[in-house]
């Protein structure tokens, strides 16, 4: 079959709405079974097996499924338009192919129960080896999909020598650099260690493998953020008829994002042993900078907002804000996910630090934290961008703008819910992960109340869940029939405005050869206190394969 650009995008992102659902759903339950009263026998009684199974699909299918679905559809569909240049459809068609059997390999995996290992697959704990296998061919296939990118790009590079890069394939661009910064450690460890270790039993060292996990796991988090605030820059300047407050902060953002999103794994191993404390505080100083393009982000947007609102009349100090167009889910929904990623932001100062770490650690504000953040950014914002694909690229109306704003309040109010009540809980000590909390009913008072809050909050995000994979997937289905007008994304059409080539932000290049020597400093001392101390293989452990 041949792929081109528009199927590969339509295939793409219906297919990360329908692992959405079915995630959304498991992470409701989860929340469910975590409530005291509801996980006594005989009221929701979930087995720690089955817990662990849907634990995993949640995280494993929100956190690196959906991303990277979603986010290859957005660019196969953005890129030619800008750039006016098709991708390589060989290059597409090998990049689907891998990267939906990958998916499908690893969802079968863990649905029948043979890869209860978590999102982060922590050693020993072993999954079947067709977890493994189809991971790594889903992230093989979207640096197949990279490769097609970037050689599109450079080959209009070449053709424009003295253009800009303008600023949503500037941001797309950041988006794939630094997943591939990300994942290839990610790889790595893969190869070297978990599938020798499913498949022949090879003893694996816990402190290295985790090592090259969190020099992936954080900086997967950019993965996820980067094409929504390329859209915040794009989309929103657009939606309100004004240019970017100012494109070179853009690009300053994006080139500190290259630089800084990958090396701070280390702050999420306060806690383990082995590795020294000067580089543990090397990572957190690296965790503070990257926290700096998100606050330029927030000041060009909200400038570029204000600059908007007082040509429409807007006076005093708020005024402007009353001259928003609101009335618009799309433009609607990229501004709240830009608030609520703000405010979750501030507590990841929190977790950077490593005296607040210390009581925070692996208690329910953590994921307080990241559904506050990230959660909200990849519902939110892939939604309503899609949203604005869906007459451009699937030709057809949106079902229900009922829906799509329900989805917008129901999540924004259930998503605020459900992350203050577990930075409470955090806050006693509640822990996150476990099957059950009780602990024989001797759980502290202090957890049970925020745990039954955080369930309302939790009901209130699925029901917005729901209101979003209807909107999206319903409109996929019946919007040639019925549904309303939304206005599209009208990428490249007039041909978007260019900007003189600057020496100095446009070459990506040079960042991203800055970003690898960071890189290398960052983690080249840790990996050398562990291997000449002399790693310690364990044999591998049995994770709930019933």
């Amino acid at each position: 079959m041949r792929v081109n650009e528009e199927l590969f995008a339509k295939v793409t992102i219906a297919f990360s709405f329908i692992i959405l659902g079915l995630g959304g759903l498991f992470g409701l339950l989860q929340a469910l079974n975590r409530v005291p009263f509801l996980s006594m026998p005989g009221v929701l009684e979930v087995s720690d097996s089955t817990y662990y199974r849907i634990l995993t699909f949640h995280g494993v299918g929100l956190a690196v499924a959906i991303p990277i679905y979603w986010i290859t559809g957005l660019t196969a569909f953005v890129s030619p338009r800008i750039l006016k240049l098709e991708m390589d459809r060989r290059l597409l068609a090998l990049s689907l192919a891998m990267m939906l059997a990958g998916g499908v390999i690893a969802t079968i995996t863990i649905l029948a129960g043979k890869a209860n290992v978590l999102y982060t697959f922590y050693a020993p704990m072993k999954a079947h080896p067709a977890f493994y296998w189809g991971a790594a061919l889903l992230i093989l296939g979207s640096w197949v999909f990279t490769a097609a990118f970037v050689k599109q790009y450079l080959q209009w590079r070449r053709m424009n020598p003295g253009v800009g890069t303008p600023i949503a394939i500037y941001g797309l661009l950041t988006t794939f650099i630094v997943w591939i910064e990300a994942t290839t450690p990610l790889v790595i460890t893969v190869l070297k260690d978990f599938i020798p270790m499913s498949m022949f039993g090879k003893e694996v060292d816990v402190l290295e493998t985790r090592t090259w996990f969190w020099f992936f796991g954080h900086a997967l988090v950019y993965f996820w953020l980067l094409p929504v605030v390329t859209m915040w820059y794009y989309l929103i300047p657009k939606k309100l008829g004004v240019q970017l407050f100012s494109e070179s902060m853009a690009k300053v953002a994006f080139i500190l994002f290259i630089m800084a999103s990958t090396p701070v794994g280390l702050h999420h191993q306060f806690t383990d042993p082995g590795l020294a404390a000067e580089y543990k505080f090397m990572h957190t100083i690296l965790t503070l900078i990257v926290a700096t393009p998100s606050m330029l982000t927030g000041f060009n947007i909200l400038a570029t907002m204000e600059k908007a609102g007082r040509a429409r009349g807007g006076n005093g100090l708020l005024g402007w804000l009353a001259k928003q167009p609101w009335k618009d889910p799309v433009y609607l929904g990229l501004v709240m996910s830009l608030v609520i990623f703000g405010v979750g932001g501030i507590t990841g100062i929190i977790n950077a630090s490593y005296q607040l770490n210390l009581v925070v650690h692996n208690t329910t504000w953590v994921p307080g934290h990241f559904h506050m953040t990230v959660g909200n950014v990849v519902v939110i914002g892939y939604t309503v961008v899609t949203y604005a694909l869906l007459s451009d690229l699937f030709k057809k109306r949106l079902v229900s703008k009922t829906a799509a704003y329900s989805h917008i309040l129901l999540w924004t109010i259930g998503l605020f819910i459900f992350s203050l009540a577990y930075y409470y809980a955090g806050l006693y000590g509640a822990p996150r992960r476990t099957s059950n909390i009780e602990y024989g009913g001797l759980l502290p008072s202090t957890w049970v109340l925020p745990m039954e809050i955080s369930a309302i909050g939790a009901i209130l995000m699925f029901a917005g869940g729901v209101a979003a994979v209807y909107a999206v997937l319903g409109s996929l289905l019946f919007g040639n029939v019925r549904g309303v007008a939304i206005e599209g994304m009208k990428i490249g059409n007039p041909s978007p405005e260019t900007t003189e080539f600057n020496p100095l932000l446009d070459n990506l290049k040079m960042w991203v050869i800055f970003a690898a020597i960071l890189i290398v400093v960052a983690y080249i001392f840790p990996f050398y206190e562990i291997f000449s101390r002399g790693i310690s293989p364990v044999p591998p452990v049995e994770a709930g394969l019933s």
